[in-house]
Parts: structure tokens; C-alpha cells; sequence
């Protein structure tokens, strides 16, 4: 006789308590919850959110700063992008992860879900000693083999030190005659990701390093693709005297004046001979990639006039090219080669589209909170200024008040010292008149002796005479 199975589901009530939380989940389902909240797109590609002051108060050519541009560092690994004192830094945390407490649960959740974070993830970092701090001083030893997708680029200038007489990870000064090569640092810890799928560099770290170059399908049996990373940065020249160096975020003035490009050039790095150093690829990259790239953006896309300034770029007045905003940012082109890249731009100007839904929906929460009785968003913010305003108001008064007492203070001050120097030449002056008048006193004992002594001389020579 055949056994009859009976399925009776329970209610939700009835199921136990473990299966209604995470770790109660099938692995699938959990491993789905995990890719979700903590896979997410690459620095550079991310936009600002809606509520972000860097989205609002644009007109028709000002440029929306790229997110990962001017985002609020935690940890700053380059020296180059360091603050100074008085910086003002016009900044915000859009391009941050925000979903990586997900990892601080339990040991069994940091367990499942680490290695879809470091798998699954583009780790996207700005200089080469960034890379090498991070994942060689900051990140287990475990964990550097789950790293897959690596991208370096930045618009700052290239580091073309051949040696370094400094310790990365110490800051130590390195005894050697000499000192090291610059990158061998960067190829210890990058030779340690022996997972790694897709690598983009910039140039100057395969300039001096055709060993490694020619050993890197050795140590990093999985790569796929490598590639050489370019970024240009385009300043409208309205701004020519405001400031341009240090970091981005302090250059307040420019941020709304600044397009940014990126592309990179595929490099494949198991049919090239690398027996000869890696001269040639270096070359071809700098003068032949980097120099069609910059020109096809400045002549195609920034309007750049090739016979009277090529360096001289202009945002507001017309000259971009029709379609260039937030709307398409990445076009394939073609260079005189032959070769065919990819432009990303991130940093381009709001489309009217985007404008006018932000502004919808500006005007629909503001509708909405004066539904609900409270302040909108810009009364919120002119009442903060005010608050500001009369903060700084009584910070100024406070202020003057210091000063007033301060001067007179100071003016107590002088006059007891003027009090003290008048009493104190008094003194001089009597002490003075006393020291003239002993003296005066002596010399008359002095002249009154001198006199007694002539008359006893008279005296005796008369009474020799009488005699």
C-alpha cells in the first residue's frame, strides 16, 4: 500500500520564531538580501541624491560636480587632497556606501555576506599608494584574493618618480643607497589579489615594471582585462583666477565650472613582449591615447577652436555639444588609429529634463509639508540663516564688547604704568638733588679743610719769622 503524504501549512502565527529573521532565510534567499544591499556601482558612476544641495540652484550650462569628486573623506590616504586649516570645503557623502553596518551583525552574517561585498564590487581608488594602503595595510590578508574588480584614475598629474626613499606602510625612511623602485610597493600588494578579473591602472606604475608586467598573467591567473586609465579635467576659463589647486572640494568656486572625462585603453597584456620594457606601451599611451582622447573632447564636445586657442574652454557661452548633460554621458568614439574607447563624462550639465523634475518634486514636498503644517525645505533654510545671522550678530557683539574692555583695560594699563614712570623719575630726580647736595657738602669740607690746613702753614711760617 503507497504512503500518502499530507502538506497542511500553519498559519503565520504558528511558524517558528527563527525562520521569521535573516538567518532563518534559505541561503539563496540570504545571499540575494546580501548582493541587494551591499553590491553597489562603482564611485565614479554614482550620481547625487535628489535632497543634495550640489543637485538644486543650476541654470541652463552650470555643471553638476561628479559625486566622487567632492566626497566628505573619512580617511584621506593622499596627501595631495588634504585640507588646510582655513579650507572651507563645499562637500557631501552621496557617493558613500551606506548599507556596510549589514557587515557588523554577527559573525555568521560578516561570514556569508563579506565575500559577495568584495567579489561583487568595483573598488574604485584615485592614486596608486591609495590602492596599496587599502588593501595592503587596511584589509586582511583573506580577504585581498576575493578582490575582483579594480579601477585607478584620477585627473591629477602623474607621478613620474622612478624611486622612492620612503616605507608606504611605516613612513619610515628606507636606509638603501638609492632608495627603491617607486611602484614596487604597489605590485607586492597587487600581486597578492590573485583573484582579480578586471584591472585598470594608471600609466606611470607600468612604466619602469616590464618584470612584473610580463609575470602578471603569472600571479594573477584570473585577469581578464587590463586596462590604462586617462581622466581630463576641463576648467571654464571665467574662473582662470580663482583656486585651482589643492583639493577639489576646497575649490568652491570652480566646482560648478569644472567637466570631467575619463577613458582607458585595453591593453592586451599576454600577446605584448614585454622583453624590451614596457617603453613603447608607456609612449603609445601618453602621446598617442591620451592626446586623441583630449582632443576629440575638447573639439567635439567642449567646442575648443583648434586655429585660435586650443587650451581656452568656455561652458556658458554656447559651445558644448548639443545632448552633452546628465541624460547621456558615455559615447563611443572612434580614434585616428583605428582603436575605438569609450569617453565618460562626470561631470556635464543638467538636462531641462532633470531640472524640471527636481523641480516638481521640490514643489510637491513643499506642498506637502505645508499640508502637514511644518516648514519647507527653503523656509527651514532661510530660518537657518537667520538663526546663523543673529548668532553671528551676538558673536560680534560679544566680541565688541571683549574689544571695548579690553581697550580699556589697556588704557588703565597705560596710565598706571605712566603713574609708575612719572613716580619713578620723581625718585630719580630726588635721589639725584640728594646726591648733588652730598656732594655739594663734601666739597665745601673738602675746601674748608684745604683752608685750615693754609692758614696752620701761615701761621708757622710767621711765627719762624717772628723768631
Amino acid at each position: 500500500m503507497a504512503s500518502l503524504t499530507l502538506t497542511i501549512p500553519l498559519p503565520a502565527h504558528q511558524h517558528p520564531a527563527s525562520s521569521k529573521r535573516l538567518l532563518g532565510l534559505p541561503l539563496e534567499l540570504r545571499n540575494l538580501i546580501y548582493h541587494h544591499a551591499l553590491v553597489t556601482p562603482p564611485k565614479h558612476s554614482r550620481t547625487h541624491h535628489d535632497d543634495c544641495h550640489f543637485r538644486h540652484n543650476h541654470t541652463r550650462t552650470s555643471v553638476e560636480p561628479a559625486a566622487c569628486h567632492v566626497l566628505d573623506l573619512s580617511v584621506n590616504l593622499i596627501p595631495a587632497h588634504e585640507l588646510y586649516p582655513w579650507d572651507e570645503p563645499l562637500q557631501c557623502r552621496c557617493a558613500k556606501r551606506t548599507t556596510l553596518n549589514l557587515l557588523l551583525a554577527c559573525r555568521q552574517v560578516h561570514r556569508e555576506a563579506a565575500p559577495i561585498f568584495w567579489t561583487a564590487n568595483t573598488f574604485v581608488f584615485e592614486h596608486p599608494d591609495e590602492f596599496a594602503l587599502c588593501a595592503g595595510a587596511r584589509l586582511r590578508a583573506a580577504y585581498r584574493p576575493l578582490l575582483r574588480h579594480i579601477y585607478i584614475a584620477s585627473a591629477d598629474p602623474w607621478d613620474t618618480d622612478p624611486r622612492t626613499s620612503r616605507n608606504l606602510f611605516t613612513g619610515a625612511r628606507i636606509k638603501k643607497k638609492g632608495g627603491i623602485p617607486r611602484w614596487l610597493q604597489f605590485w607586492g600588494v597587487l600581486k597578492q589579489c590573485r583573484g582579480l578579473r578586471t584591472l585598470a591602472v594608471r600609466p606611470e606604475v607600468v612604466r619602469k615594471h616590464a618584470a612584473d608586467m610580463a609575470s602578471l598573467g603569472k600571479w594573477l591567473p584570473e585577469l581578464r582585462r587590463f586596462e590604462l586609465t586617462w581622466v581630463g579635467k576641463y576648467n571654464d576659463e571665467a574662473g582662470i583666477w580663482e583656486r585651482r589647486y589643492g583639493s577639489f572640494r576646497a575649490c568652491t568656486a570652480i566646482q560648478r565650472e569644472t567637466v570631467f572625462a575619463r577613458a582607458a585603453q585595453v591593453v592586451d597584456f599576454r600577446a605584448v613582449d614585454f622583453s624590451k620594457g614596457c617603453k613603447d606601451l608607456y609612449r603609445s599611451f601618453t602621446t598617442n591615447f591620451c592626446v586623441y582622447v583630449d582632443s576629440i573632447v575638447r573639439e567635439r564636445f567642449l567646442g575648443c577652436d583648434l586655429e585660435e586657442d586650443w587650451n581656452w574652454v568656455e561652458l556658458h557661452t554656447g559651445k558644448l555639444a548639443a545632448g552633452l548633460d546628465d541624460t547621456k554621458t558615455s559615447y563611443r568614439m572612434e580614434l585616428p588609429t583605428g582603436e575605438k574607447t569609450q569617453i565618460t563624462f562626470m561631470a556635464v550639465p543638467q538636462s531641462h529634463k532633470t531640472r524640471v523634475r527636481l523641480r516638481k518634486a521640490r514643489l510637491a514636498k513643499d506642498a506637502e509639508l505645508r499640508a502637514k503644517g511644518k516648514l519647507t525645505l527653503a523656509e527651514e533654510r532661510v530660518l537657518k540663516e537667520i538663526k546663523e545671522r543673529r548668532v553671528a550678530n551676538k558673536n560680534r557683539e560679544a566680541d565688541q564688547e571683549i574689544l571695548e574692555r579690553e581697550q580699556i583695560l589697556c588704557e588703565r594699563k597705560r596710565r598706571t604704568e605712566e603713574m609708575r614712570e612719572e613716580e619713578r623719575r620723581e625718585r630719580e630726580v630726588r635721589r639725584a638733588d640728594l646726591e648733588r647736595a652730598v656732594e655739594t657738602a663734601r666739597e665745601e669740607r673738602r675746601v674748608e679743610r684745604k683752608r685750615v690746613v693754609k692758614r696752620r702753614s701761615v701761621a708757622e711760617e710767621m711765627g719762624e719769622l717772628a723768631l
